[in-house]
């Protein structure tokens, strides 16, 4: 499911402009690649949903080396995982997480988004893992299940609770919808950045399905364009 549900035939370059994680000690950030360093962005960014799908991500300690796979769109596709040194394993998430070589992976919702960051709306990517992970969980049950984040709904992360696992500590991110209405630029807008997006997911899914193993997720390229022309839009 997305927004829009468009289907189209070519396109294969990443639109998101930023790939977002929740960062522990509160707040978001993301790797700025010119940079080469970690950005961090206000916590209460407000954003609506495009489009989801299913990854892995996390750091191998073995490997000394972060863990990424493709993108899948159901829970139980295939998934290949891989570290700097290569393909680590091949299978659905099931069989990820049991196995032993794949230590350090999690479960990852990958989720486009149209975020408004400073003054700027972007296709941006949040990828929820671990605290942030289960608060999206949260989030998508009082909201009706997966269905119920799209359409015009506008959502922020409002509070950071401070949380412990053992002797660590960190701070869980909270979710709350901030507003169901768009007006009609943002609309328009929000549809433009999704069809973009169903181009690149059309064709990024396709191509997965006729290789073997599946192709993994390249960075992106670049950012998604935005109509400078339209005026402050509601959230």
């Amino acid at each position: 499911m997305s927004r829009t549900n468009q289907s189209t035939n070519s396109g294969s370059t990443n639109p998101a402009s930023k790939f977002i994680e929740w960062d522990s000690t509160g707040g978001w950030k993301y790797y700025d690649k010119d940079k080469k360093e970690n950005v961090s962005i206000p916590m209460e960014t407000p954003f609506i949903v495009l489009d989801q799908l299913n990854t892995a991500k996390g750091w191998s300690d073995k490997k000394s080396s972060g863990i990424w796979s493709n993108e899948v769109r159901k829970i139980s596709d295939q998934l290949t995982v891989r570290t700097k040194e290569g393909i680590l394993a091949i299978g659905k998430w099931s069989e990820i997480k049991a196995n032993p070589i794949c230590e350090g992976a999690k479960f990852t919702k990958s989720v486009y988004a149209m975020a408004k960051i400073g003054s700027d709306y972007e296709l941006v990517n949040f990828q929820f893992k671990g605290s942030s992970l289960t608060s999206w969980i949260e989030l998508s049950d009082s909201v009706g299940g997966d269905s119920g984040l799209y359409g015009d709904k506008v959502f922020s992360c409002t509070e950071a609770t401070e949380e412990r696992k053992g002797s660590v500590k960190f701070k869980k991110p909270k979710f709350k919808l901030i507003s169901s209405e768009l007006s009609e630029a943002a609309a328009m807008l929000a549809d433009s950045l999704d069809e973009a997006l169903q181009k690149h997911l059309e064709a990024y899914l396709g191509q997965a399905k006729e290789e073997e193993p599946n192709e993994v997720s390249k960075p992106p390229v670049g950012a998604a364009s935005v109509a400078e022309e339209l005026e402050d839009l509601p959230f």
